[in-house]
């Protein structure tokens, strides 16, 4: 007779670390408002955010765009915050086949842009995300492997492909 069957160790996937409830939105805009303004209203839609206060967020957002740049590199924009008005972790992933100029500190147009609210008491999740996200800029294939997701099955599937590293 056998005991129960033990897991194998798979180690975390970039899959771990996102909502089911996750967005997928191609983004067809030219310039890094455009995009970030898209994505909030898609979290409004969803239900994340009171679309009453889309503008406060949005803000919110630019103006730390003002003091440094999401655009982290790779091709890879992190517009992000925690806000009292956010209901719970949201975040909706813009794919921009053209590319939108975030003014990354490597120049490379932005293709995937990962756009995130959370209330203030969520901080671990905040980090963990930054975190997933941050190792997926750091290699080129995972960012083609989600830049060409079609929907929120294909990017799921996908994040579940990357692993992330405890100490990455």
């Amino acid at each position: 007779m056998s005991g129960p069957k033990k897991q194998r160790d798979r180690g975390q996937t970039a899959r771990d670390f996102f909502p089911k409830t996750v967005l997928v939105k191609r983004l067809y805009v030219g310039t890094k408002n455009e995009a970030i303004e898209e994505l909030l209203n898609a979290l409004c839609i969803e239900g994340v955010l009171d679309l009453e206060r889309e503008n406060e967020v949005l803000g919110a957002i630019q103006e730390r765009e003002k003091v440094a740049s999401t655009g982290i590199g790779g091709g890879v924009a992190i517009p992000h915050a925690k806000n009292k008005f956010a209901d719970r972790l949201g975040i909706a992933v813009g794919i921009s086949e053209d590319g939108i100029d975030f003014g990354a500190h490597d120049g490379q147009a932005v293709r995937l842009v990962f756009c995130w609210v959370c209330p203030p008491t969520e901080t671990k999740k905040h980090l963990a995300m930054m975190r997933a996200i941050s190792s997926i800029a750091r290699d080129p294939d995972d960012v083609d492997k989600l830049a060409h997701a079609r929907d929120r099955k294909a990017l799921l599937e996908s994040l579940g492909e990357i692993s992330i590293e405890p100490n990455r």
